[in-house]
């Protein structure tokens, strides 16, 4: 009987020490794949090397397990990297069987198997990205196509024909797609943003602007639509904010607006925020603001004016409160007006000194007592390049700026131009007309182009 209690005692002990064993290995598994060394390489899993991994853990005996590699299912990643790549057991983001893993700001999965904001309509069901890289719902944007119908919904399956009926939903957001021909107002202190799918073009066949802003608190967003040939008579303008409206908003991002015959754009009053965007061949004139506050930057205005115009390129008039007046980076060429007329940059009644800074003015048509840049002394420019005729300022230059290609109305840089690595080094813009990163070069360019190598 002793003999038998013996050899239990002695089966029992053995498996007990089995089992540690089995145990330890175990832990030597898990550990080890989190060693620092593998064989004579450094171990890219090893968790100090991703110190801000939260699946690394947050004290010293979690900090040796990390659990990025070896999955076999979601269930073993923890977000932002929740889905399992089974085939290589990583830990992702996203795939492209599991983009929707993607939300809010970064709807979309890109090549890295990384979320990211999207970049086009066509990446979002609603076929609305946002301007912060998000998709829009598409409850909230009203679809405004020619080749839809004359109908109230304005929705993506049955978008309307009329800018005033996607207006009237009151959603936020309205979506163009191909060419409106409509008179558009938009007012009542509301906020709306208008987005276009490439080539989309609002126009208006007869009346007067195409587009106009009125009421205090009203704020206009508009992305990447034309708004082109306006009516043929003095109040066609592209788009105008009137006189005596109160202070609507308008903010223009990579909006051409061409061929129409009152002006380009009107402002009387609120505020105007222009950038990359392109204002050319309006014969009232490019863009003329009165006792407004203006932002504009990474622009050409080009080709704007007549020879009776009271507006060449820009006029600015009746300045005189202070406030956010901006006109940096831009390139304004080839506008025309009468002998008299500083065709360039105008500045009329302007009471307050503003500073315009890093533009191309230059090739604009003047003869008698005009100039690239004059009127009030209250304005002045730096770190431009002014000429034929120069101005004096900081860092102004007076050389031919040395576009592309200038009977094309390409208005980029050439690397051999005198505006490369010559713009004011205190500035913050950041992008050019392109959407390019400044700088390219050692410093920021002058005009609206970062030349690109």
């Amino acid at each position: 009987m002793d003999g038998e209690l013996l050899m239990q005692r002695h089966d029992e002990e053995r498996n007990i020490t089995r089992s540690i064993w089995l145990a330890a290995l175990l832990v030597i598994e898990l550990l080890g794949g989190c060693d620092r060394i593998l064989g004579k390489e450094q171990n890219p899993d090893y968790c100090p090397a991703h110190p801000d991994d939260i699946r690394c853990g947050t004290t010293p005996q979690d900090a040796p397990i990390d659990v990025r590699s070896g999955c076999t299912s979601n269930a073993a990643c923890v977000a932002p990297d929740g889905v399992c790549v089974i085939s290589s057991g990583a830990c992702v983001e996203c795939t492209s069987s599991e983009a929707g893993a993607c939300l809010g700001a970064t709807p979309v999965c890109g090549n890295d198997d990384a979320c990211r904001g999207c970049t086009s309509h066509a990446e979002c069901l609603s076929k609305a990205c946002l301007p912060d890289g998000s998709c829009a719902d598409g409850s909230n944007v009203a679809y405004v196509d020619p080749g839809g119908s004359d109908n109230a919904n304005c929705t993506i399956q049955m978008p309307c024909t009329k800018v005033a009926k996607a207006l009237a939903t009151n959603r936020p957001y309205v979506k163009f797609h191909g060419t409106t021909d409509e008179g558009v107002t938009v007012n009542g202190g509301r906020t709306v943003t208008f987005l276009a799918d490439a080539g989309a073009v609002l126009t208006r066949s007869s009346g007067t602007a195409i587009v106009t802003v009125s009421d205090n608190s009203t704020n206009l967003s508009i992305f990447d639509l034309a708004l082109n040939n306006a009516p043929n008579n003095a109040g066609g303008y592209g788009l105008v904010v009137p006189t005596a409206s109160g202070a609507p908003s308008v903010k223009l991002t990579r909006v051409t607006v061409l061929n129409d015959p009152g002006g380009g754009i009107s402002v009387s009053g609120g505020s105007l925020t222009v950038t990359q965007s392109t204002i050319a061949t309006n014969t009232g004139g490019g863009i003329s603001i009165n006792n407004a506050q203006f932002a504009i930057t990474n622009s050409v205005v080009a080709s704007n004016g007549a020879g009776a115009s009271g507006v060449g390129g820009v006029k600015i008039d009746g300045i005189t409160t202070t406030g956010t007046h901006q006109f940096d980076f831009n390139t304004i060429t080839a506008n025309l007006g009468p002998a008299t007329l500083n065709t360039g940059v105008l500045c009329g009644t302007v009471v307050v000194p503003l500073l315009f800074d890093s533009n191309i003015i230059y090739g604009n048509l003047v003869s008698g007592g005009g100039t690239q840049i004059g009127g009030s002394a209250m304005c002045s420019t730096t770190y431009s390049d002014i000429g034929p005729d120069s101005s004096s300022g900081v860092g102004n230059i007076n050389a031919d700026p040395a576009f592309v290609n200038v009977a094309q109305s390409n208005y980029h840089i050439t690397g051999g131009s005198p505006c490369k690595d010559t713009a004011d080094t205190v500035s913050t813009v950041n992008v050019d007309i392109d959407g390019d990163v400044r700088p390219q070069g050692a410093r920021r360019d002058m005009g609206a182009d970062e030349y690109k190598p």
